[in-house]
């Protein structure tokens, strides 16, 4: 299963406005093989770009960043970081959740003391109880790889609202809380848009 990249960081005011569509050498992105990228905005901080490329294969990334035009690319955004990027790579099974009206990020880091063999059966738990949920789109979860105490999951939502109504209270609200107990939370939306290029 290959992994998709999750990248965040902060951008100056003047990339803001930019989403599927950045400028000069960034614009070969959408010719590397093997790669389907997701750029937007988070949603409750405008200033947070999120750029997801989900890979074909572990060999099409490695290939990439191989590649001799990599660092040219790497080069030409850096004018736009007001932060360095926060990167993880997660082995998600499933990835339609990119392609939602919103896209929700969340991580449950484990508190000292607790295991994922007590967290992995909750995270399955949300996941079984969010099936059939109004303006939900489908989520996929898994250990972000070199983190094993993170558990990483992208959710798909028609809104930000439908997000937020959901998980208010009820069993899904029941069973976060009781991930809040063995976890840190860490949850935000982002407006994704495929990368045009």
């Amino acid at each position: 299963m290959p992994p998709v990249q999750i990248a965040y960081l902060t951008v100056f005011d003047n990339f803001r406005s930019l989403s599927s569509s950045l400028p000069g050498p960034l614009s070969q992105m959408r010719n590397v093989p093997g790669l389907k990228s997701y750029v937007g905005h988070e949603t409750e901080d405008p200033s947070v770009l999120f750029w997801v490329n989900d890979w074909a294969s572990k060999d099409a990334s490695d290939a990439f960043l191989k590649h001799a035009r990599y660092p040219a690319l790497v080069a030409a955004a850096r004018p736009a970081f007001g932060s360095e990027p926060e990167i993880n790579f997660v082995n998600f099974e499933d990835t339609k959740a990119l392609g939602a009206p919103i896209t929700e990020f969340v991580t449950f880091t484990l508190k000292e003391g607790k295991t994922m063999a007590e967290l992995e059966p909750l995270v399955q738990e949300l996941h079984k109880k969010l099936a059939g949920t109004p303006k939900f789109y489908g989520d996929s979860w898994a250990v972000v790889v070199d983190k094993p105490n993170v558990y990483h999951g992208i959710l798909g939502w028609e809104t930000v609202e439908a997000h937020w109504v959901a998980v208010g209270e009820g069993p899904l609200k029941e069973v976060i809380d009781r991930v809040k107990e063995l976890a840190d939370l860490w949850l935000v939306h982002a407006a994704l848009e495929p990368f045009s290029g």
